[in-house]
C-alpha cells in the first residue's frame, strides 16, 4: 500500500501536472490567457494506473480574479475512479502571470508564479491511515482521517516546498479556451520554470 502511496505524490503539479509530454511540435494554437479567463474550476479525465489496479483525477482552481490556485488530486484505490484513499492538495496566491511566450521546445506558453500557502494530504481509508503511521510517512506518526500539512516535509524522496515558497510553472490555454495545461516539473531548467509540458488537459 505505501508504495502506492509514494507513487501517488508524483500525480500532482503539484503534483502538478500529470500524462505524457506534450509534442514539441506543437503551432501557436494557444490563446492570449488572463487571469480572468482562468477563473473558475478546470478539471482533468481519470488517469488509471493499470500496473497498481490504482487511479487519480485532478482538480484546478483559480479564484479571487485568477489570484489564487487550488489544485486538488483525489487518488482511488481503483481504477476509474471509484473508491477514494486520498486526496492530496496544494494551495497558492498572489498568482503572477507572464506574458505569452515560448519553450526552448517551441511550445507556446505562458509563465507564472505563485506564493505557497499549504500542501496537504487527507487519508480516506483506514487501511491508508495505517500504512502511513506505520511507515512514519513524512516523518510523521499521528495520521488520522483530517487534512495534515506536509508543506516543508520530506516524504519519501520529495521535499515539499514550505509556505511562502515561490511556485515557478508554466500554463498553456488552447484557441478555444476550452482546456489549459500545465508544466511537466519533474524537469525543470535552471531558472525553476519547467522545460516542456505535459499532454493532461484540464476541462472547464
Amino acid at each position: 500500500m505505501i508504495k502506492y502511496i509514494f507513487l501517488m505524490f508524483f500525480s500532482i503539479f503539484l503534483h502538478s501536472g500529470c500524462g505524457e509530454e506534450l509534442s514539441t511540435s506543437t503551432t501557436d494554437d494557444s490563446a492570449n490567457i488572463t487571469k480572468s479567463l482562468l477563473t473558475g474550476t478546470w478539471t482533468a479525465k481519470c488517469v488509471d494506473n493499470t500496473t497498481a489496479s490504482t487511479s487519480s483525477n485532478t482538480v484546478l482552481v483559480f479564484s479571487t480574479s485568477g489570484n489564487n490556485l487550488t489544485a486538488t488530486t483525489t487518488n482511488y484505490s481503483n481504477e476509474s475512479c471509484v473508491t477514494k484513499s486520498s486526496v492530496f492538495t496544494k494551495k497558492l496566491n498572489t498568482l503572477e502571470l507572464g506574458s505569452k511566450t515560448k519553450t526552448s521546445q517551441n511550445q507556446i506558453i505562458n509563465k507564472f508564479t505563485a506564493k505557497v500557502t499549504d500542501i496537504t494530504l487527507e487519508p480516506k481509508t483506514s487501511s491508508v491511515i495505517m500504512s502511513l503511521n506505520k511507515s512514519s510517512f513524512c516523518e510523521l506518526t499521528g495520521w488520522g482521517s483530517g487534512v495534515t500539512s506536509v508543506a516543508g516535509l520530506t516524504c519519501g524522496s520529495i521535499t515539499y516546498s514550505a509556505v511562502n515558497d515561490i511556485h515557478s510553472d508554466i500554463i498553456q490555454m488552447n484557441s478555444g479556451k476550452t482546456f489549459i495545461r500545465l508544466g511537466n516539473i519533474t524537469n525543470a531548467a535552471s531558472t525553476g520554470y519547467p522545460k516542456t509540458l505535459y499532454s493532461q488537459e484540464y476541462y472547464k
